[in-house]
């Protein structure tokens, strides 16, 4: 098997080192990299951030995180690559608004490395309020616009439409759009990669994802777990700027657009934006469900009294010749019922089908496992009974080269891979949309209705999909 090995000499500078992300999800991804021998020797990852702390106990924080996060059993070769990675690991304490503190973090870097030419890449694992100036301070202490640096952004890009138009005003009045990614962790799955693939390769399956042949689509994003200790930054955004504005529009751009003829990432970030920038939603209370599950304003001071709803459905529209009448339902919410997210593309019946027949159906499941799923319908010979044919196969990573959702990103930072990232213009598109709901929320001064944990949420979102539609019951669909 031939596997991407990183052969330049690179800093990977993670900004915000102390926070939950880094640890969670950045310094897994690269011991999993490592683990696979992906580097060379010559690599320095270098933790940024306010808090002072000596070397040592940011590399026990570094590997703390690492086997916090390791689901396999840990065994004397991990310790090994750990060991090994950790003399590649440094910490470097400064402000992110001082200009000085990071024109020292560049001798550091240039103490380290002893290079003058490096690839360097920036991860941004701080709130989008420090974005700006950390690229304004990294604009500044670099030698020439020639050098290879390359920003890596997550998501929430903005808070609306004018604040994400804002950031990237500012990031590419810097750098050039071909060095910022724009990550979302959803584009680091299998099986969302696979969608592209698996359309261009599969005439059949690209056939049955035309407008003219679906009657719905159904997008649904279940979680059991709660807010938790995420309250601070999700109580300022609400259900619907969180999910549905990045990772459910994504999913929807993905099996929606056009397949290109070329495979590049300007290709594919094209069709998905002239997509995106066709949503519509038409700003009728028929078209919108927000829920609150209970206990939510009692899980912190900060969310007391709070209406931020934790649970939202949508009906949107795509204003296009291709798609135009097929309604487009979104759903998502926390302390559900189960954990599962999948796309479910339901088609169209012959006019001469019985309505309470069931349509065929494309599921594309993504959790809990990652698998293809076509439904038919054929009749008992006998008995002249209706009954289901499943046809699945797994798209899930497979064998010893299988990387974590950031890993695989991570990865295509370094060979320089923008297919799964994000254009502005995705961004702002779908900012568009969300900014068009938000306005009506607050316009009709829209509540979220209360429901119980462990349930599939507000009865209302059957109302959403009904009367001639249900969602469709995937998985354990047992609510309480």
């Amino acid at each position: 098997m031939n596997i991407y090995r990183v052969s330049q000499p690179f800093v990977f500078t993670i900004f915000g080192a102390s926070g939950d992300l880094a640890k969670l999800k950045i310094f897994p991804a690269l011991f999993a990299l490592a683990e696979q021998k992906r580097f060379l020797k010559d690599f320095w990852i270098i933790g940024y951030a306010r808090t002072k702390k000596s070397q040592e106990a940011f590399r026990e924080e570094f590997s703390t995180a690492v086997k916090a996060s390791y689901a396999r059993a840990w065994g004397d070769y991990q310790t090994e690559i750990l060991d090994e990675l950790l003399t590649h690991v440094f910490y470097f304490s400064g402000q992110y608004d001082n200009p000085e503190d990071f024109e020292a973090y560049r001798d550091f870097c240039q103490a380290q490395t002893k290079c003058e030419q490096i690839t360097q890449i920036a991860h941004f694992s701080v709130p989008p309020s420090l974005f700006e100036i950390i690229v304004k301070n990294i604009a500044h202490i670099r030698k020439n616009e020639k050098d290879d640096i390359r920003l890596v952004l997550e998501k929430p890009f903005g808070d609306d439409e004018a604040s994400a138009q804002k950031m990237f005003h500012t990031v590419t009045s810097y750098f050039s759009e071909d060095q910022v990614y724009l990550l979302d962790h959803y584009l680091g799955k299998k099986a969302v990669r696979s969608l592209i693939l698996l359309r261009n390769m599969n005439r059949i399956l690209n056939l049955m994802l035309k407008g003219r042949e679906v009657d719905n689509i159904q997008i649904s994003a279940l979680e059991t777990l709660g807010v938790g200790h995420r309250s601070g930054y999700f109580d300022g955004v609400g259900t619907v700027k969180d999910m549905i504005q990045s990772h459910l529009l994504q999913l929807l751009g993905l099996v929606t657009m056009s397949i290109p003829i070329e495979k590049t990432a300007q290709s594919v970030q094209k069709e998905k934006a002239g997509i995106l920038s066709s949503l519509h939603f038409v700003p009728k209370k028929e078209n919108i469900v927000l829920g609150q599950y209970k206990g939510y304003q009692n899980e912190s001071p900060k969310t007391k009294g709070s209406q931020t709803p934790t649970f939202g459905a949508l009906k949107l529209w795509i204003n296009r010749e291709s798609w135009y009448g097929v309604p487009i339902y979104l759903r998502t919410g926390k302390k559900l019922h189960q954990k599962s997210t999948y796309i479910v593309i339901e088609l169209k019946k012959f006019a001469f089908q019985k309505p309470e027949q069931e349509p065929n159906r494309v599921i594309i499941e993504l959790s809990p496992s990652e698998k293809l799923h076509i439904r038919l319908l054929d009749e008992d010979g006998i008995t002249s009974r209706l009954g289901e044919i499943g046809v699945s196969e797994s798209i899930a990573c497979q064998g010893d080269y299988c990387l974590p959702e950031h890993g695989l990103l991570l990865l295509d930072v370094l060979r320089k891979e923008k297919m799964f990232f994000l254009s502005f213009q995705e961004i702002l598109a779908c900012w568009n949309v969300i900014d068009e709901v938000t306005d009506f929320i607050k316009k009709e001064k829209l509540k979220p209705t209360l429901y119980a944990p462990d349930t599939c949420g507000p009865s209302a979102q059957e109302k959403l999909i009904a009367p001639k539609k249900s969602w469709y019951a995937f998985g354990d669909q047992t609510c309480s």
